[in-house]
């Protein structure tokens, strides 16, 4: 099991749980015949994240990967599955704690919203006005 995290578009409709359960389903069915290796497939924001985010955390597959002698050295990865409008990425446990830093930090620099998908509450963040994130919702919201 890993510890997973994710940053997406913010866009409006999504500040809703019920709108964002929805969305977050259908993305996350994972199609079959598209590339989620493909940095390619996220622009703006996302792009400028995934970019920086890849400096501490490259991912295993895909054209972002390191060559296969630094990932036998033992630095720190993760998976990447990027999607359109949303970025998955799953960490080893013993990397949550730099990792869920590193994302969030950089959600708020690139002001990106901020999904805890392996903590309790599955805290859904967006950016605020003043440059911070804030949660907008949590599981537990009903």
């Amino acid at each position: 099991m890993s510890y997973d995290l994710a940053v997406f578009e913010p866009r409006d409709e999504l500040r809703y749980r019920k709108a964002f359960d929805e969305w977050y389903d259908r993305t996350t069915d994972w199609e079959k015949n598209f590339n989620y290796y493909n940095p390619e497939n996220v622009t703006g924001p996302l792009r400028l994240w995934l970019t920086e985010f890849t400096k501490a955390f490259p991912p295993l597959n895909g054209p972002m990967a390191p060559p296969i002698e630094q990932l036998t050295a033992g630095i720190r990865t993760a998976d990447h599955n990027v999607a359109r409008d949303l970025i998955y990425i799953a960490f080893s446990w013993s990397d949550a704690e730099l990792a869920y830093r590193t994302c969030f930090d950089l959600a708020k620099r690139f002001r990106v919203a901020f999904l805890d998908a392996s903590g309790d509450e599955g805290a859904v963040w967006f950016p605020t006005e003043n440059g911070s994130l804030e949660i907008v919702h949590v599981y537990s919201d009903e």
